[in-house]
């Protein structure tokens, strides 16, 4: 019975939602790229840190496949196990995983219209390899638009940093993993044909922070674009979102403005069902795939 509650709920709720994004003109033809932290997406196997039921993970992938999405960076997933049970109730959809995060993986989910590779872990970004978390890197490709995404959940600052030293050390942390981010963009493109770069994920940070800001590095790039700055957190709308997609300059000329967008499951749901899904909301955008490759 909670099964069928909380997937008809889901599903009612999306259909207004993509209903409501869609009185826009429609666009041209575009690929749909997204980010979502599924907030430790375990295994099944005790002990859990987030323990759920295969209904829920259910709930997960009606969420997902009802964003629009065709292609998501996830966040917090624990191994190959967890991605494949999610991936269960995603037919026609793979995924792919990073081993560089203890059990906090990175990854990638892409469905039938999307082609994409792995390319590996990116260790550097784990300035603090006990504490830190590795990208990792595909490529992908939908019609004429093939991109290099780099797929990131950087260091947070959050309730176990639990002195002012700790705090300290995670700010200088994120730091640190803006500049890294920053010359691995600014090594693709000045030194390789690919001029289409995503960095996509969990920053745990905002662009045009006033106060101890970290991702200084990643804005003041002219070759980098927050496409996501300025969205607001779907728990707290008097906050700041921190799950975002930066672009390269030849990226960011495909994206469409107006279908960018927070897919709100707190919003959707009873919190008893909602925080059953992430503490965190889907987010994605839309690049449109008429213009030819230009790489």
């Amino acid at each position: 019975m909670r099964h069928i509650q909380i997937v008809i709920l889901l599903s009612g709720a999306l259909s207004v939602f993509i209903g409501a994004c869609g009185t826009v003109p429609s666009p041209p033809p575009t690929v749909a790229i997204g980010t979502f932290n599924i907030e430790w997406l375990g295994d099944g196997i005790e002990p859990e840190q987030k323990p759920r039921t295969e209904e829920d993970y259910q709930a997960i992938a009606t969420l997902i496949a009802g964003s629009g999405v065709n292609v998501l960076a996830v966040q917090e997933i624990e191994n190959d196990s967890a991605l494949r049970r999610l991936l269960r109730y995603l037919p026609g959809w793979q995924g792919m995983l990073g081993r560089g995060g203890h059990r906090q993986n990175v990854g990638v989910l892409y469905d039938s219209t999307v082609q994409c590779r792995p390319i590996g872990d990116y260790y550097p970004l784990a300035v603090n390899p006990e504490r830190n978390r590795a990208g990792f890197v595909a490529e992908c490709r939908k019609g004429p638009f093939d991109w290099l995404m780099m797929v990131v959940h950087l260091k947070s600052s959050s309730r176990y940093d639990s002195t002012d030293e700790l705090r300290r050390q995670a700010i200088e942390q994120r730091r640190q993993q803006a500049a890294i981010l920053r010359r691995w963009a600014d090594s693709v493109l000045q030194n390789s044909r690919e001029q289409d770069v995503l960095i996509v994920g969990d920053f745990n940070d905002y662009p045009r922070r006033s106060r101890q800001p970290t991702l200084g590095a990643l804005e003041q790039d002219s070759a980098l674009v927050f496409l996501t700055a300025g969205m607001t957190s779907c728990l707290d709308h008097r906050r700041n979102a921190i799950d975002h997609i930066v672009a390269s300059l030849s990226a960011a000329r495909r994206w469409i403005a107006d279908r960018r967008r927070m897919v709100n499951h707190q919003a959707m749901l009873p919190p008893r069902f909602a925080d059953r899904i992430s503490d965190h909301c889907l987010v994605v955008g839309e690049f449109e795939l008429q213009t030819p490759d230009n790489d």
